[in-house]
């Protein structure tokens, strides 16, 4: 990660909005979509890429023509709010594969965790290990995904910055 932090201009966020809609697209496509040229594009694509503005590009996987997976969400309560408990479940979860996303977390619980197991009775065993590594969980309470109604397809960029007086 570069050391400079430059300022986004609206052709920067119109390069991010554009890749968060198809990240495949050849440099020539994108440079059309925001009006550069190709050269000019990746030279602005680099410097995203580079000052940590776009953090990787990733292939959704259609996992139900693969298998079809038990998914769940977990909230995770903490009987206690010392941060070595925080840490410790933060890195075990970090460390299983089954454990899609992990959030850390205000409210009625101290994290929401979703994931993917093959049988019910693996997440079971999975959940079963993280109480006994983890003594310090006082509480698990699983939501079964049913059904995915709205799949994460990039963040609402133009709404988010709207009241945004910084860019240019």
């Amino acid at each position: 990660m570069s050391s400079s932090n430059h300022a986004l201009d609206r052709t920067d966020l119109k390069i991010l909005q554009t890749l968060q809609a198809d990240g495949r697209m050849t440099n020539k496509e994108l440079a059309d979509q925001v009006n550069l040229s190709p050269s000019a594009c990746h030279q602005r694509l680099q410097k995203l890429i580079d000052d940590d503005w776009l953090q990787g590009f990733m292939g959704q996987v259609n996992i139900e023509r693969l298998c079809a997976p038990v998914q769940c969400i977990a909230t995770i309560s903490l009987g206690t709010h010392a941060p070595d408990a925080f840490r410790f479940l933060e890195k075990r979860v970090e460390a299983m594969p089954e454990a899609l996303e992990a959030f850390t977390v205000s409210g009625g619980c101290d994290f929401i965790v979703r994931f993917a197991c093959t049988h019910m009775s693996d997440y079971m065993t999975l959940t079963n290990s993280l109480i006994q590594e983890c003594p310090e969980i006082s509480n698990i309470v699983t939501h079964v995904i049913m059904k995915h109604s709205k799949v994460f397809r990039g963040y609402p960029v133009k709404e988010l910055l709207s009241q945004h007086p910084k860019i240019s």
